[in-house]
């Protein structure tokens, strides 16, 4: 008798143990967006260049795809599978880009959307594929500015001149109107003036040349060649000598031949988990 109970027992046990796993396993299946107070996680997983990248022509096909990971967890952390994740993203204009699927490189409107399930841990993947190289003109750096300093280098008191231009594989863009710096020594016969030139970066550029001094007779003081940062600067203290003049009007550009820049805003939604982030590669 007593051996039956047991056995009853154990088979209560049994069914109520499968009935808790068929439950746990119908609540991941779960609704098509996250419950309230879930999280987004977005990631950069790193941008791979696939083709290459010295000696670039107009027939160079090298392409570069930056993958995102997208990351859904509940409020507890635990991750959420097979859940609909929306992203939407926002280009600049004229953009040639493949959203998603790398299977093609098409011309990207100025936003695109796409729908995607999370896998078995909760997350998801998505490529940005773009040409590396980009065919068309870059401009003239913008907000360029001179400031003269008293100390720093060995220009004497004056006025002078500076514009900068920037380079890409194929050329130069042409100068713009210089703009001026006023140095003020401390002792007038002392010349240990310098002037700190800045100008916006530009998109694609692979360097700059700084041209300067006296104006009406601006010569190229400096080519700086992958320089980092936005803005960017050059402190002329007047150990170069200004060289080549600079070239004015539209037509001295000659570039056309530039790292392409994919530059963008994007969103991962899902229920009330919301995610923005910055695509620049």
């Amino acid at each position: 008798m007593n051996m039956a109970i047991n056995n009853k027992t154990i088979f209560r046990l049994a069914l109520l143990l499968f009935m808790a796993v068929a439950t746990i396993q119908l609540t991941a299946c779960g609704p098509d967006t996250a419950p309230g107070k879930s999280t987004i996680k977005v990631e950069a997983l790193g941008l791979v260049i696939n083709g290459p990248i010295t000696n670039p022509t107009v027939t160079t096909t090298t392409t570069k795809t930056q993958t995102y990971r997208i990351t859904l967890a509940d409020e507890a952390g635990f991750p959420l599978n097979d859940l609909n994740v929306n992203i939407l993203g926002s280009f600049t204009s004229g953009q040639s880009i493949q959203f998603g699927d790398p299977s093609a490189i098409v011309s990207a409107p100025n936003s695109i959307s796409v729908t995607r399930k999370t896998g078995d841990f909760g997350f998801m993947d998505f490529a940005i594929t773009a040409p590396y190289f980009d065919f068309n003109p870059i401009h003239v750096p913008f907000n360029q500015t001179a400031t003269g300093s008293a100390t720093g280098g060995t220009l004497a008191d004056g006025t002078y001149s500076y514009t900068v231009t920037a380079l890409d594989f194929a050329g130069e863009t042409e100068a713009t109107a210089p703009v001026g710096a006023v140095v003020t020594n401390s002792t007038p016969t002392t010349a240990t003036g310098s002037v700190r030139v800045s100008w916006a970066a530009v998109p694609g550029a692979t360097g700059y040349t700084v041209y300067g001094r006296i104006a009406g007779s601006e010569g190229a003081l400096i080519t700086i060649l992958n320089p980092s940062g936005d803005p960017l600067t050059y402190v002329d203290t007047g150990s170069n000598t200004p060289t080549t003049a600079p070239c004015f009007g539209a037509a001295c550009n000659t570039t056309g031949l530039s790292l392409n820049s994919v530059i963008g805003t994007a969103q991962a939604t899902s229920g009330s988990a919301f995610n923005k982030f910055t695509i620049n590669y």
